[in-house]
C-alpha cells in the first residue's frame, strides 16, 4: 500500500465527517437562535434529504458514467464550500433558508457515497483498507464534535466559517485522491433497475429504512430536545464525540464480524441497539443516559452503512457501484431524514418530543421482529448455498 495514498484519504475522511459534525449536528441549534419554529426546523433540516432522493440517483450515474469518478467529487467538494455560506445570507426568513439549505444539500449529499465508491474500488485493488480509512472519518467527527460544542456554545453563528474552512480543505485534498474510473464511460450502458433484482439487498433496504426513519428525527431534534431537558451544549458535544468513538471497534473489525455472524444478525443486534436507544430518550434522559445512548451508537447506524456498503461493492455490478453506493445513501439518509425530520417535526409539535421518542422505539421493536421472520423465509428459501461472506445470504 502507498503511505502517501492513506494518509491523503484518511485526511479526507476525517474533513468529510467534521463537515458533517460541525454542520448536521448543529443547525438546529442556530435556527432556534434565529427564531425558527421547530416545524420549520424539521422542514430546514430534511430537505437535504430531499434534494437527496432525486439527486443522489443522478450523481451516481454522473459519476458511473464519468471518466472518472474523482470528477465529480472534485465538483462538489468545492461548490459545497462556497453554497453553505448562503444559509446565514438568508437571515431568519424561511424561504430564503429552505433555498439556501437545497442548493447547499445539492453538492453535499453527494459527497460521502462517491467517496465510499472510489475507497471501495481502490480497497478492492489493495490500494487502501476501506475500514480503516472509514474510521478516521470518525475520528475527525469525534475532533470537531468537542471543538464545535465548546465554540458553537459561545458562538453559534461561526458554524459557517467553520464549515467552509472544512470543505476547503476537502476539495483540496480530493486532488490528490487516485483516479478511480466510471466504468459506464464507454459505450455498455447499464439500467438503475437492474440493482433492485437483487431480492436480498431490496429486503436490507426495507429494513434500513425503518431504522433510518428514527436516526433521521435523532439528528434533527436530538440536540434541541436533549437542551430542553437541561442537559448543555458541552455535555451534547461530548456525547457526539463519544457516539463517534464507539462506532471505532465496529469499523475496526467489521471484516470479522461481517464473515463470523453474517448480515442477518448483525442488523438484528442493531434493531434491538436502536430500540434500547429511543427507550432512554423515551424515558430516562439525564445527562448520564444522554451520554449512555451515544455509547449505544456504535451499534446503529455504522452497522447498516458498512453492511450496505460491503453488499453493494462485492454484488452490485461495477458498472453500478457509484450509483448503488448513492441509493444506500438515499435510502439510509435522504428517505429516512425526510420521513424522521418532517413528519417526525410535525408529530412532535402536536405529541411533544418524549412521545415522538417512545412511537419510535415501538417502530424499532417491530422493524426488527419483522426482518428476523423476513430472514428466517429467505433462510427456508434458499438454505445452505455459499458462506454468507462470499454470497451475501440474508
Amino acid at each position: 500500500m502507498n503511505n502517501k495514498n492513506i494518509v491523503i484519504l484518511a485526511l479526507f475522511y476525517a474533513f468529510i465527517y467534521m463537515s458533517t459534525g460541525s454542520f448536521s449536528s448543529y443547525i438546529g441549534v442556530y435556527f432556534t437562535e434565529v427564531g425558527v419554529s421547530n416545524t420549520q426546523i424539521g422542514v430546514l433540516t430534511s430537505i437535504g434529504a430531499v434534494v437527496g432522493m432525486f439527486t443522489q440517483p443522478l450523481w451516481g450515474l454522473a459519476g458511473d458514467r464519468s471518466k472518472s469518478k474523482n470528477r465529480i467529487l472534485i465538483l462538489c467538494t468545492l461548490l459545497s464550500c462556497i453554497t453553505v455560506w448562503l444559509v446565514p445570507a438568508a437571515g431568519s426568513l424561511f424561504w430564503p433558508l429552505l433555498l439556501a439549505m437545497a442548493l447547499f444539500s445539492l453538492f453535499q449529499i453527494a459527497i460521502n457515497p462517491l467517496s465510499d465508491a472510489i475507497t471501495l474500488e481502490l480497497s478492492s485493488k489493495g490500494v487502501v483498507r476501506f475500514s480503516t480509512i472509514r474510521t478516521f472519518g470518525s475520528v475527525g467527527y469525534a475532533f470537531i464534535s468537542i471543538f464545535a460544542g465548546w465554540l458553537f456554545a459561545v458562538h453559534i453563528h461561526s458554524i459557517f466559517l467553520v464549515t467552509s474552512l472544512i470543505m476547503l480543505g476537502c476539495f483540496l485534498l480530493s486532488l490528490g485522491i487516485p483516479q478511480v474510473a466510471g466504468h459506464q464511460s464507454g459505450m455498455k450502458k447499464v439500467r438503475l433497475v437492474e440493482i433492485f433484482k437483487n431480492k436480498q439487498l431490496t429486503v436490507l433496504y426495507v429494513y434500513t429504512l425503518s431504522l433510518s426513519i428514527s436516526m433521521g428525527f435523532l439528528w434533527s431534534f436530538q440536540a434541541i430536545y436533549s437542551r430542553d431537558q437541561g442537559i448543555g451544549m458541552e455535555v451534547i458535544g461530548l456525547g457526539l464525540a463519544i457516539g463517534s468513538v464507539a462506532q471505532f471497534p465496529f469499523m475496526i473489525f467489521f471484516q470479522r464480524f461481517y464473515n463470523r455472524f453474517g448480515i442477518r444478525n448483525i442488523l438484528i443486534f442493531s434493531g434491538i441497539i436502536h430500540t434500547l436507544r429511543w427507550c432512554l430518550y423515551a424515558f430516562a434522559l439525564t445527562p448520564v443516559t444522554y451520554i449512555l445512548t451515544w455509547i449505544l451508537h456504535g451499534g446503529t447506524y455504522i452497522l447498516f452503512y458498512m453492511c450496505l456498503a460491503e453488499y453493494v461493492n462485492t454484488h452490485v455490478v461495477k458498472e453500478l457501484k457509484a450509483t448503488g453506493q448513492m441509493l444506500n445513501s438515499v435510502i439510509q439518509l435522504s428517505i429516512g431524514k425526510i420521513i424522521g425530520g418532517m413528519l417526525g417535526g410535525l408529530y412532535a409539535a402536536h405529541f411533544g418530543f418524549q412521545n415522538s421518542f417512545a412511537v419510535l422505539a415501538l417502530m424499532g421493536a417491530v422493524s426488527t421482529a419483522g426482518y428476523y421472520w423476513a430472514g428466517k423465509y429467505f433462510s427456508a428459501k434458499a438454505a445452505d448455498r455459499e458462506p454468507l461472506a462470499q454470497s451475501g445470504k440474508m
